[in-house]
């Protein structure tokens, strides 16, 4: 697994490469959970479009990472889902669980929109 992380603009992006499972999951964890740190309220994108494999261990440090952002008040954006990827998001319900967006690109711009001055997320409920 490879993971390179970078500021865009407001936000933090997480780009995976590799097999995001039992061997990875704790470093990924990790190293993001760390750049959190670098905007306040943390903004994330975790681009995905280079996993080849997730297993269970990469959704939940998905799941872990997601409890993380939003306790703080942030924004986490998944981008580039593939075939096999897609297909286990689905199965799970997690693609009703997290905001998933077709490209990095596209996320990196609604976060950065989002925080742009007088343009608040809207509140849950």
């Amino acid at each position: 697994m490879s993971i390179s992380l970078g500021l865009q603009g407001p936000c933090v992006i997480a780009r995976l490469t590799g097999d995001f499972d039992f061997a990875s999951a704790a470093e990924v964890r990790d190293r993001v959970t760390k750049a959190l740190d670098l905007t306040q309220p943390p903004m994330l994108v975790i681009d995905m479009q280079g996993v080849e494999v997730c297993d269970s261990s990469g959704l939940s440090v998905l799941v872990y990472v997601h409890k993380a952002v939003t306790a703080s008040g942030g924004r986490l954006l998944l981008a580039g889902l593939n075939g096999r990827c897609k297909h286990l998001f689905a199965i799970t319900a997690l693609d009703k669980f997290f905001d998933i967006r077709s490209t990095a690109e596209l996320a990196i711009a609604e976060l950065a929109e989002l925080s742009e001055p007088g343009n608040s997320p809207p509140f849950p409920g």
